[in-house]
């Protein structure tokens, strides 16, 4: 962690989380792109974000590659805002629990990038399951955290509560499609939105932080 900190001393940490997102956003978009040019039939609606890391015309080398390395600059990015709570009075139990959450998230990441489905599929899984429990869990225990701080905005908080289903409910609309056959459209368009809260979440908090003193 004294690593951490001196890294800190050299690069803002504040910066981590506008890094990774956006190196997550254009990836998925740039893999996208990469994707459709081979196959057209890719939407939101049919393919799940995990097949890009199996697709062709090198938009698997995108997606992965870039999981990988979102994944670790997201470890310096949760670590970062548990210590910014920290050091606005939250307790160091809560911030803790919080950074936890974000690092099983980030190696989700890592080991999704790592692992293709069509390549290790049950490894693949494993890191997805470490990727949505992950979500959740760091959007409670921000949210816990900074609802306790009477500085910081209530929305903040109140944002990572009402985010927090999001990833349950598409771990249990999967599951449901496998057992009662719900529909696999609306799985899949769930995990879309699942994605694109987290990244709004994490710049929103990569926002606030910057404009803190």
């Amino acid at each position: 962690m004294r690593k951490m900190n001196k890294l800190y001393e050299k690069f803002n940490g504040r910066y981590f989380a506008f890094l990774g997102a956006g190196i997550s956003l254009s990836s998925i978009f740039i893999a996208i792109i990469l994707y459709v040019a081979v196959d057209p039939s890719f939407t939101i609606m049919t393919h799940f974000i995990s097949d890009l890391g199996d697709g062709r015309n090198y938009s698997n080398v995108v997606f992965n590659v870039s999981q990988i390395i979102i994944g670790v600059i997201f470890i310096f990015s949760f670590y970062y805002l548990s210590m910014f709570l920290r050091n606005n009075e939250a307790k160091i139990m809560l911030t803790w629990f919080a950074f936890m959450g974000g690092l099983v998230y980030s190696l989700g990441l890592i080991l999704v990038g790592i692992f293709p489905s069509k390549m290790a599929y049950e490894m693949h899984i494993i890191g997805a399951a470490f990727l949505f429990f992950g979500m959740f869990y760091s959007y409670i225990f921000y949210g816990i955290s900074e609802f306790k701080i009477s500085e910081i905005n209530k929305k903040l908080a109140i944002l990572g509560f009402i985010f927090a289903p999001l990833p349950i409910i598409f771990m249990s609309s999967l599951l449901l499609h496998f057992t009662v056959g719900f529909p696999l459209k609306i799985t899949i368009f769930i995990e879309w939105i699942a994605y694109f809260t987290m990244m709004s979440w994490i710049i929103i908090h990569g926002i606030y932080t910057l404009n803190s003193k």
